[in-house]
């Protein structure tokens, strides 16, 4: 009762453009940028990013997130997913995620997979943490090892979800579930169908197939002139090639390759296609954009860099509503600036949500599923 009575409040501020909304329903946060691999889709490795986005600005230690957690955990969020960056670099990583669980919240994490050895493995599984994401993008180990940047990136993701799987049965657990992210490009769209054959031979039993977000520079000027303010700055799809988007030789086969994938993965395997996949629009696909056109987000969730900042979402970077450093969550939540970006997005959406490869799977509007059952039968 009570979340539905939250998410009645947060439809009504929506639509009314009031710009409040109650406390969140989860909350991602970056634990740091650092990362060995030198991904061709994501810029979150190169200097400038890092420099732009931190600064000298130094990262919150594990006290300083702990505390986070403490204050998130006590208005009523309910899960927190942790994200870089590489989370593993962070050697004091698990201890966070062993902090979150004591808090009785739900944890989840996504790693490139590489720095998993048996004890990593270990420390991975007795965390408690629920749900950890391991990013491979082809069966193919060099086709893998090309678009990560990073030789050997196969065989360690690989083994790692071996590890855990190992780690699992020893200790007579299920947790945590490990999945397969696949990021969707032109460089690996024909050979998806074979990575679930791969999931299986590890016995994992979940991917999820995302196309790749290309944020143009185009896009981020034109999207800090219709909101007023410089909220995106330095981004982590930033600068990739236009190359990785899907051709039309890949979108003539969609239908064919979405079967094949559907087929091999049968019921052993649950296949979670991106909804942009399977919307129909292919000349969208073409662009390298996705059919949006609501965002409640910032309405249910929030993000925190690594530095203590509050953003509305991983799109609008620069839009900081406040730092944990020198105030709290609750107060930042619906302070001025929060409810101003919440106004401004249930007015309109700028140019670059249509970028967001999230938004367009958020769940339609409690006003929207009320009308289609009863006002359009009419």
């Amino acid at each position: 009762m009570m979340q539905l009575i939250k998410s009645l409040k947060r439809e009504i501020s929506y639509h009314l453009g009031l710009g409040y909304a109650p406390p969140p329903e989860s909350v991602t946060i970056e634990v740091d940028y650092s990362c060995m691999f030198r991904c061709k889709m994501c810029q979150m490795w190169t200097k400038d990013f890092k420099t732009s986005r931190i600064g000298n600005n130094k990262i919150l230690s594990n006290c300083a997130i702990e505390g986070i957690i403490a204050e998130l955990c006590s208005i009523g969020v309910k899960s927190i997913y942790f994200c870089g960056g590489e989370p593993f670099l962070r050697k004091d990583f698990l201890d966070i995620a062993k902090y979150c669980k004591s808090k009785g919240l739900y944890c989840s994490t996504i790693s490139n997979g590489y720095l998993i050895n048996e004890d990593l493995a270990k420390q991975i599984v007795t965390s408690g943490i629920d749900s950890i994401g391991i990013s491979i993008d082809s069966a193919d180990r060099e086709l893998h090892d090309e678009i990560r940047g990073m030789k050997g990136a196969f065989d360690h993701a690989a083994e790692g979800i071996r590890l855990i799987k190992q780690k699992q049965k020893e200790y007579n657990t299920n947790l945590p579930e490990v999945f397969i992210n696949s990021t969707i490009s032109s460089k690996n769209f024909f050979v998806l169908p074979e990575i679930v054959d791969m999931a299986k031979s590890l016995a994992v039993r979940r991917i999820n197939f995302n196309y790749l977000s290309i944020v143009d520079h185009s896009t981020v000027e034109l999207t800090n002139q219709t909101m007023g303010e410089k909220i995106v700055g330095s981004h982590t799809f930033s600068d990739v090639s236009p190359d990785y988007l899907l051709q039309k030789e890949h979108i003539d086969q969609l239908e064919i390759v979405i079967e094949n994938i559907k087929r091999r993965g049968g019921s052993e395997i649950e296949c979670a296609l991106d909804p942009a996949l399977l919307s129909g629009n292919k000349d969208l696909l073409l662009k390298g954009t996705f059919p949006v056109s609501r965002c409640n987000l910032p309405w249910r969730s929030a993000m925190i860099t690594p530095v203590g900042d509050v953003v509305p979402c991983a799109m609008f970077t620069n839009y900081k509503m406040g730092n944990l450093g020198e105030t709290t969550f609750r107060e930042i939540w619906n302070n001025k600036r929060a409810r101003n970006i919440r106004r401004l997005l249930s007015k309109d959406l700028p140019p670059i949500c249509q970028k967001c490869c999230m938004v367009h799977m958020d769940a339609p509007s409690l006003w929207k599923r009320f009308s289609y059952k009863f006002l359009k039968k009419n």
